[in-house]
């Protein structure tokens, strides 16, 4: 795919390493996905009550001691904590949102693994999921690519960077998991902050049962408690003298709220004794995440994505990655209230899907709040579905490809994939300044991601095979420009002609790493694999990309499919002849067949031209249709036309 060069002496060291790609023609679903636009406008509403303010959770330690003393005698866990006076709620957690002023500063809040920071406001709610959000508070973020607030619930001793502007909106306790489980296969550890005040209940409770009544009576004060806890919990009405019991069905039809009543704490202990409702009846958040691959009709698994599980959408508890099958399963937690969401990235590749622009993770966030309860979601089209193939795409070169045909690694450090929804593919294009798989060295460059891809052709959406090749292909500019980057500082192409030779070479790498590896990939999906029809031409087969090899020399560009040609024994002037019967010279004379893409790589290799390339893969291997390259190569690689 060609590349956009400014042959100007302050651009050209910048300019030759973008590899601008321009292809002519390329279980229970949740029901919160939105409307499929590239860049979608994330809609907030009103504020949630969270329950885990500090300020609500010490008036709901007040109420409990209170309560304690009261019921001293009835009580199963007033003969526990006996003294609790002098214990003071201090926040286990802070709740920041940061306005980072560049793109050095965004990335460091982003890459703390610990801050797990959000584009969104965590304590509103959501009515309509997207990819960024406008910020009433922030002029200059109306775009999806412009910088804007991060949002974060740190733990309290976590160090936050005293150079980032940040605001504290709130402070937060949450009780800590007591589970010594190790994790499970697949899971990533997450920090467990132990503050003084848990050390305080812990030093009078040391088993920590104090914490369920504590969340019982905050969730409460908040009017969150929950349908199957409100049927069991008994509860008396304020400034009632008679000690009369009520259930809430019939305090309710009093006038009276959640937060209005007095908890009884002989409910509060026959609710912890039915296990199903209890948070110490411990359970493994878990779930499957899967994608629609259309082409073939079947689902298949986001393979490598990462969940997070976050406390009442607040605070990450738990991260998993997917397996093959699109599996996730965390350790046990006594969290009952769960959000889920999944982000198309994988930290052992180093690889993160992008939505659209460098600065927002492509992800999906379960609005829905689960209760003990596994997640399945399923991406059967639009933006999820995009994501996710992408995602697939991606991971597959890195697991499957770059072992089994011998290729060379696309990255050292992280690598970004700009996925944009309606973005041709004809547009896409490797851009990578990265030079030394560090830090970008020129700042502002870091807003633009190494790989962007699109989705459409010609302005629809054709096929999932379509986005797995057009990612194969940026993913093999990656793999050549880390094999070699001085290819891409080469002065030849500052020259129109000289680089329209260089392009000849690389995208021809490129179209034939898609072409094999595509194939590949599908036929092993399906074994009648056909391929989506604006990628196949029948007249040649139904496998991918077999319409590059029904062009007439003449009108070949510098897509060439001499890589497919090295490798297949199809013969185009032997098989796609005249009506007649004839062989049609326009054809190109294809005897030259058994290289392997390792092999074709190899030559490749400090390679600066077609002769080189064709010479050094002479030179190395031996084949027995050597004999027919330069013919081959004669027929379509020399003086190609790049515009």
């Amino acid at each position: 795919m060609n590349k956009n060069y400014i042959p100007t002496l302050i651009v050209i060291v910048l300019g030759i390493m973008i590899q601008s790609c321009e292809k002519e023609n390329p279980p229970l679903q949740e029901k919160d996905q939105t409307v499929d636009t590239d860049n979608a406008k994330i809609i907030m509403g009103d504020s949630l009550e969270i329950p885990y303010t500090v300020a609500n959770m010490q008036t709901a330690f007040d109420n409990l001691i209170f309560n304690l003393k009261k019921n001293s005698k009835t009580s199963k866990l007033a003969k526990t904590f006996k003294d609790g006076d002098d214990i003071e709620i201090l926040p286990s957690h802070y709740y920041y949102r940061f306005l980072p002023k560049d793109s050095l500063e965004h990335d460091w809040l982003v890459n703390d693994t610990i801050l797990q920071v959000s584009n969104i406001p965590l304590h509103l709610k959501v009515v309509e999921e997207g990819d960024y959000y406008d910020d009433p508070d922030l002029e200059g973020d109306e775009n999806p690519g412009d910088l804007a607030y991060l949002y974060a619930v740190v733990p309290y001793d976590h160090p936050v960077p005293e150079n980032i502007h940040k605001e504290l909106l709130d402070t937060y306790y949450f009780a800590p998991e007591q589970s010594k489980e190790e994790p499970v296969e697949g899971e990533v550890a997450v920090k467990q902050p132990v503050n003084k005040t848990t050390k305080d209940i812990l030093n009078v409770d040391e088993n920590g049962e104090v914490f369920e009544y504590l969340e019982l009576e905050a969730l409460k004060l908040t009017n969150n408690l929950d349908e199957d806890e409100l049927a069991v919990l008994r509860f008396y009405l304020p400034n009632d003298t008679t000690a009369t019991l009520y259930s809430y069905d019939q305090a309710a039809q009093l006038g009276c709220e959640q937060k209005q009543l007095i908890l009884d704490l002989n409910s509060i202990d026959a609710l912890l004794e039915q296990e199903t409702l209890a948070n110490r009846s411990k359970w493994n958040p878990s779930g499957t995440i899967t994608v629609r691959e259309d082409v073939v009709n079947k689902t298949v698994g986001v393979v490598g994505a990462e969940v997070k599980v976050r406390k009442w959408g607040l605070v990450v508890i738990k991260r998993a990655r997917t397996n093959h099958k699109g599996e996730f399963r965390t350790s046990s937690t006594s969290t009952k209230r769960v959000k889920y969401a999944v982000y198309f990235q994988n930290k052992d590749r180093k690889f993160k899907v992008k939505a659209g622009t460098s600065l927002v993770d492509a992800k999906h966030r379960g609005t829905s709040t689960y209760k003990k309860q596994s997640w399945s979601q399923h991406f059967s089209s639009g933006r999820g579905q995009f994501y996710a193939l992408v995602h697939n795409a991606a991971y597959d070169f890195y697991d499957r490809a770059v072992a089994k045909f011998g290729l060379h690694h696309p990255n050292q450090s992280w690598l970004r994939i700009s996925a944009r929804y309606n973005g041709e593919i004809s547009d896409s294009r490797h851009s990578d300044i990265n030079v030394n798989g560090k830090i970008p060295w020129v700042p502002i460059l870091a807003l633009k991601s190494e790989v962007q891809v699109g989705r459409l052709s010609k302005g629809s959406y054709k096929g999932s095979d379509l986005i797995y090749g057009v990612v194969t292909h940026e993913m093999a500019h990656a793999s050549h420009y880390r094999m070699d980057r001085s290819f891409f500082l080469n002065v030849n192409f500052v020259t129109r002609s000289s680089r329209c030779k260089m392009q000849t070479l690389s995208e021809s790498w490129a179209e034939g790493v898609e072409t094999i590896v595509t194939n590949d990939r599908y036929q092993l999906l399906d074994k009648n694999y056909v391929a989506s029809a604006i990628a196949r031409d029948d007249d040649v087969g139904t496998f991918y990309n077999s319409r590059k090899q029904d062009e007439f020399k003449n009108d070949i560009d510098e897509y060439t499919p001499i890589v497919a040609d090295l490798n297949d024994n199809y013969n185009q002037r032997q098989k796609l002849r005249f009506s007649n019967g004839n062989l049609n010279p326009n054809r190109p004379n294809d005897r030259v067949m058994g290289y392997t893409l390792k092999q074709i790589q190899s030559a490749l290799n400090t390679s600066r031209g077609v002769h080189t390339w064709k010479e050094r893969l002479k030179k190395l291997y031996n084949n027995s249709t050597e004999m027919f390259m330069d013919e081959l190569f004669n027929e379509y690689m020399y003086n190609r036309n790049c515009d």
